[in-house]
């Protein structure tokens, strides 16, 4: 191997190394289906965008991994609207929760409490069993969801 192909082979790892690490970052928006979800809400008119998530996760059946970011993030939407936001809320969420009537979008707090709530403790949430096959990081990441489902629940 020529010194032109282990430079490539270093910078195509490190690339994929980084890549990786961003999709599975503990935080509510640190994956590509929260990002994109948060993408199409700020698109979106009203809270249907945001309510049809949270369903998702109550749906019956095995809760898979975009069903599970996606319901996060609306729950984060949820808790911003009570003024309770993440740190790593996108602006250009917040730029949409600022054209909404927040009122109607803190209602869906108990729906989005039971959905995280779904997430963090199954039953049959995938997102939950990938962290958890990550003994080192999981009390992180439960504890997030844990402080999530606490800024929804608070008066």
């Amino acid at each position: 191997m020529n010194r032109r192909d282990l430079m490539l082979l270093a910078a195509t790892s490190a690339f994929v190394s980084q890549a990786v690490a961003g999709a599975w970052e503990s935080d509510s928006f640190s994956n590509n289906d929260a990002k994109d979800w948060a993408s199409q809400c700020a698109a979106s008119k009203g809270p249907k965008f945001v309510l049809a998530a949270l369903h998702a996760a109550l749906a019956d059946g095995y809760l898979e991994v975009p069903e599970c970011s996606m319901a996060v993030a609306a729950a984060e939407v949820v808790a911003a609207s009570r003024g309770k936001p993440p740190k790593s809320l996108p602006k250009e969420l917040a730029a949409w929760l600022e054209q909404q009537k927040k009122a109607e979008i803190a209602k869906l707090a108990p729906v989005a409490a039971k959905a995280v709530s779904r997430v963090l403790n199954g039953p049959k949430s995938e997102l939950r069993e990938l962290w958890e096959e990550n003994k080192k990081e999981f009390p992180t990441w439960s504890g997030h969801m844990q402080s999530l489902i606490a800024r929804l629940n608070d008066g």
